[in-house]
């Protein structure tokens, strides 16, 4: 890649130069337009990467869902009827917070220090710029496809998708009807005990939110009560705080632990495995792995979960109120249903508690399992050109993107919007993401669009 005397196919290496100008420029200019969701606004960046497009001929349309809610959506066509490819992007970003702790400011698109800095910078503009740039490259080189290559770049996906990949979806599936699609999370290498290995998503947990109360009697604040609404539920989110409901291990997670496992030298490759272990994986969680994040992620990937996000009692400080509302971000693995998230719920507060629950948002989780396919041969096949000792993985992430709707359409979905960041230079991809001074080193990015290209090619052109 970049540095390593190869180019894309079809390109000179001063072309190649250009090119990776030009995707900076883009990426740069994506980043200066405020998608921050809410309100999301994406109808601004839409029309920009439409301009973009349209200079190389690319003919585009913008889908809005509501006022200012817009979607991108182009294909090119190849006169086959191989399943299309379509490369999901989204072009909202969550808010920036304190905008002081910046270092450089969100939405300046500075280019300083290597680094492209901005909101949105891994998450997901990147990736936008790429697709949009991959597009574009297909184009300029009139190159003969195999299948038709779909770009989307939708808004909303920071928000639950409804004015996004959801809307498509329902109101226009055969715009964005594809058999495989490459999208987030993944494509970014990371250290699992003493091995390097890239993550690329193939399942991601569903969503179960839900909205708890519990009731009691009301009573004056003067006269306390341990059976007050307030205090039974705050004894139930303690429990809940501190307990995991039960484990179960799904066909992609075992995959991944099994396949990390026998990377590792001894002990590390006989102790990894037994976190399929329902009575040793806590222990093993807690004792071996000092990161706690990685430890964290591991345990969501084995558990349905719940964390309280929102909490409502009262109205007056010496009435105790009569009942207690407490709000819940439930995860669900593959195959779980919401009414075992919730009886698992039940069981742990305790059955004896009187627990209305109510749900507010549910959708099933994603998986592509096993995820062996031409595409995931052409992803493996790139990333060992160029980084051999690297192992290209399949995992699960805890959270949610646009595959839980464009997978309702059939399409197989890796995760994979490729960045290099380099061993050793203090960079991580989960502290970026969504973080403060979210930014891209220029070279990673380079690295990533050439991976891009290189995979899409592979795949689609004859």
């Amino acid at each position: 890649m970049p540095g390593d005397g190869t180019r894309p196919k079809g390109f000179e290496p001063r072309q190649w130069g250009e090119i990776c100008g030009e995707a900076t420029a883009l990426l740069q200019a994506l980043l200066r337009i405020d998608t921050t969701n809410p309100p999301g606004n994406e109808t601004e960046a839409a029309r920009y990467l439409q301009r973009v497009l349209g200079e190389d001929g690319v003919q585009s349309e913008i889908i809005e869902c509501g006022e200012g809610r817009g979607n991108l959506v182009c294909r090119l066509e190849s006169g086959s009827s191989e399943p299309p490819l379509l490369l999901a992007t989204h072009l909202d970003v969550v808010p920036a917070g304190d905008l002081t702790r910046w270092t450089h400011p969100p939405f300046g698109g500075e280019l300083a220090d290597g680094m492209i800095w901005g909101r949105g910078a891994v998450d997901m503009k990147n990736m936008v710029a790429m697709s949009a740039m991959v597009v574009k490259l297909l184009r300029r080189r009139e190159a003969r496809l195999r299948r038709d290559v779909i770009f989307a770049a939708v808004a909303d996906e920071e928000a639950g998708c409804a004015h996004g990949s959801r809307f498509l979806v329902e109101q226009h599936p055969d715009k964005v009807r594809a058999g495989y699609a490459l999208g987030e999370v993944g494509g970014y290498a990371v250290t699992v005990g003493r091995a390097r290995v890239m993550l690329v998503q193939t399942a991601e947990k569903g969503i179960c939110w839900l909205r708890i109360r519990v009731r009691g009697e009301a009573g004056h604040g003067s006269m306390p009560r341990r059976d007050s609404a307030v205090v039974r539920l705050s004894e139930a989110l303690a429990r809940l705080g501190k307990r995991s409901l039960p484990q179960h291990n799904t066909p992609v997670v075992e995959a991944f632990v099994r396949q990390a496992a026998a990377l590792q030298p001894l002990p590390i490759r006989l102790v990894l495995p037994r976190l399929l272990n329902p009575r040793l994986s806590d222990l093993i969680l807690d004792r071996f792995f000092p990161d706690r994040a990685k430890a964290a992620t591991l345990r969501a990937q084995l558990h349905n979960t719940v964390s309280p996000t929102v909490v409502r009692a009262g109205e007056k400080t010496n009435v105790i109120p009569d009942s207690a509302v407490a709000e819940l971000d439930g995860r669900t693995l593959p195959g779980q249903r919401p009414e075992d998230l919730i009886a698992e719920l039940r069981a742990l507060v305790g059955n004896e508690l009187d627990m209305q629950v109510e749900v507010i948002e549910q959708a099933p989780a994603s998986v592509n399992h096993p995820p062996d396919s031409p595409l995931w041969d052409c992803i493996r096949s790139v990333v060992r050109r160029h980084d051999p000792g690297l192992a290209v993985l399949p995992y699960m992430i805890p959270g949610y993107t646009d595959a839980k709707y464009f997978g309702q359409l059939g399409a197989r979905w890796y995760g994979f919007s490729p960045v290099r960041l380099e061993a050793g230079s203090g960079l991580s991809f989960a502290d970026l993401f969504h973080g403060i001074d979210e930014r891209i080193p220029e070279d990673g990015f380079h690295w990533g669009l050439q991976a891009l290209h290189e995979v899409v090619d592979s795949f689609c052109v004859r």
